[in-house]
């Protein structure tokens, strides 16, 4: 495992909504991320939001099969158990990452995020931030809206 980075992840906005609001604990992959217990991951939340709209700690990455996560870890997940098993149908191996110290923050538009890495894209899985990258994201997701570059005016 390496050392605690910070990522950021695509969840539908329904599940980061969730997960912001303390209602989802569990963030359900089929594969699993390959950061350490500590990592930052940042919420981008898809369309049709667009935007990065929150922060959270990985508390711990679990790998089994569907049905032992399913045993161990169904209270966090947000889902129903046939949601769940569409989701996993076919696979060996599910992923439960545990997530903690959820905060909301944003949002950082793909616009926004293009400034701190030329030709952002949302991600599939997860992008990996470097340093100065996480640093600059974390600066402007914590700016009053009023002060950023490229919302709107009223």
């Amino acid at each position: 495992m390496t050392d605690a980075v910070d990522a950021i992840i695509s969840i539908h906005p329904t599940y980061a909504d969730a997960i912001l609001a303390g209602k989802k604990t569990i963030e359900l992959r089929r594969r699993a991320p390959k950061l350490a217990s500590g990592s930052r991951l940042w919420i981008y939340a898809t369309q049709p939001t667009g935007a990065v709209i929150g922060v959270v700690t990985i508390r711990d990455v679990a790998k089994a099969s569907p049905s032992t996560i399913w045993r161990k870890h169904w209270h966090g997940t947000g889902v129903d158990h046939a949601s769940f098993k569409a989701y996993f149908n076919g696979a060996e191996q599910a992923v439960a990452i545990r997530l903690t110290a959820a905060e909301r923050v944003g949002p950082v538009s793909v616009q926004q995020l293009r400034k701190i890495r030329d030709r952002f894209h949302p991600p599939q899985f997860l992008i990996r931030l470097t340093d100065s990258e996480a640093e600059a994201l974390n600066l402007l997701a914590r700016q009053p809206v009023a002060h950023r570059a490229d919302q709107p005016k009223a």
